[in-house]
């Protein structure tokens, strides 16, 4: 990819369809000079940074358009190269002719991401703030948004590059210790270092916890209600959703397929999912229905096991606790119908009638989709899953580190493990990384981006 910045790439930077404005970007040295020949003017004739009006044409000399283009000369740009953009009516059509105009022109069609890998790869963003870009985009919800844009302002890798501050500044420390032994009992304590390799690895593992919570709000979670006919998990569906979405009906079978619809709390996506009661039907097409539920169920972030109070609650108590698979949580409905709510167990007990235990329920699921933490400081979630090994991989190195210094091993063994926390530290900021790493990240990008 380094060796092919020296073409000048193009692409359409504007969702498909019918649009007031379209926009065709290009970037690479001869950036100014394409977008010249498309408006037959002199590529220095442009100005910097200002928009310009004209008529684009093709390589036989037709008209294709009115339009507005802008000149942004390097390393003032988005990429840190020479960018021109071609603003044009919108349409497929419209915009095609555009692109098709720039390529004859002489630059190339842009791969997926290309345009933020160049940035990247040009010094203008960490590999944390490019993550973000596609947060940005793909957001969901109004939280993940606010995320996004978060970590895009700089908030989680100014976090990150402060970490990686105290990990130099302690490899500094034991370093010298190795370089003039004579003095590096006083110069720093055994102790203390194992103290402070510690402390930093904690931290850095409960960033990397924070990962659940991230990928929810990036991605949202899928929820499916299973469980016996008439268990009430069409109820509790339409009380979660707040609405009347499945129909219910004390009959048995009456959903018959599996039933989706999507809702926002706190800002994660959820996509609930009400299966088909789990018995064996002999009706072909109902059962195939049951079928279709259960596999659904199996892709489900979480599934919730709904449980009817109505012959009361034999042996609940001393049921395994849900907990021992996060996947898995047991509810109670109908609770309406019990005398009291039960003790001694962790189910949570819910009425669809009244309301109650809905609340409780709604909780339950997100701690268990987040893996326990559904709320923390927008400039402290991770949420990819390489931002979340490498940073276990660096705690782990700390931790090491510490261990090290309590058996009594050799210094260098310290020196070691701390110099390989730094650099997972660094990896993660983008220095350092592999190409396949890149290539992996950039081209879940959309092309023009």
């Amino acid at each position: 990819m380094l060796s092919a910045q020296r073409d000048t790439i193009a692409a359409i930077a504007t969702p498909a369809g019918a649009g007031g404005v379209g926009i065709v970007r290009l970037s690479g040295p001869d950036a100014a000079a394409i977008l010249g020949r498309l408006l037959q003017r002199a590529p220095e004739s442009f100005p910097d940074r200002a928009l310009v009006r004209g008529v684009a044409l093709d390589r036989a000399g037709h008209r294709l358009d009115d339009v507005l283009a802008v000149v942004m000369r390097a390393p003032r740009s988005f990429t840190g190269e020479d960018v021109a953009e071609l603003h044009g009516h919108g349409g497929v059509m419209n915009m095609s002719r555009l692109l098709r105009a720039a390529i004859d022109a002489g630059a190339r069609h842009a791969e997926a991401g290309e345009f933020t890998r160049r940035a990247f790869e040009n010094g203008k963003l960490d590999l944390v703030r490019a993550e973000a870009i596609l947060d940005v985009i793909e957001a969901s919800s109004e939280r993940a948004w606010r995320l996004a844009q978060t970590q895009l302002a700089g908030d989680l890798g100014a976090r990150i590059t402060r970490f990686r501050e105290r990990a130099t500044a302690l490899l500094a420390e034991v370093e010298a210790c190795i370089d003039f032994p004579e003095e590096g009992e006083e110069y720093l304590g055994v102790h203390e270092v194992a103290t402070r390799a510690r402390a930093l690895g904690q931290e850095l593992a409960a960033l990397a916890a924070t990962f659940g919570l991230g990928k929810a709000l990036r991605h949202g979670i899928d929820v499916a209600l299973v469980g016996a006919v008439n268990a009430g998990k069409s109820s509790i569906f339409n009380a979660l959703l707040r609405s009347e979405r499945a129909i219910v009906d004390p009959r048995p079978g009456t959903t018959r397929d599996f039933v989706e619809a999507s809702v926002v709390w706190q800002g994660v996506t959820v996509t609930l999912v009400d299966t088909a009661g789990d018995r064996e039907a002999h009706d072909p097409v109902e059962q195939r229905g049951i079928d279709l539920g259960r596999k659904r169920a199996a892709q489900a972030d979480v599934r919730v096991h709904v449980h009817s109070a109505e012959h009361g609650l034999p042996a609940l108590s001393h049921a395994a606790d849900s907990r021992a698979n996060d996947r898995e949580l047991h509810v109670v409905s109908k609770g309406d119908l019990l005398d009291a709510a039960p003790s001694g167990t962790a189910w949570v007990v819910t009425s669809a009638l009244t309301g109650a235990g809905i609340d409780a329920l709604e909780q339950a699921i997100l701690a268990r989709a987040c893996g326990g933490l559904t709320e923390a400081g927008d400039g402290h979630v991770v949420t990819s899953e390489r931002q979340r090994t490498l940073l276990e991989q660096a705690a782990s190195a700390f931790e090491r580190a510490a261990v090290a210094m309590a058996v009594q091993a050799p210094i260098e063994v310290m020196a070691l493990e701390i110099r390989d926390g730094t650099e997972r530290l660094a990896e993660l900021m983008g220095e350092r990384v592999g190409e396949e790493v890149l290539d992996d990240l950039f081209r879940r990008f959309c092309i023009g981006k």
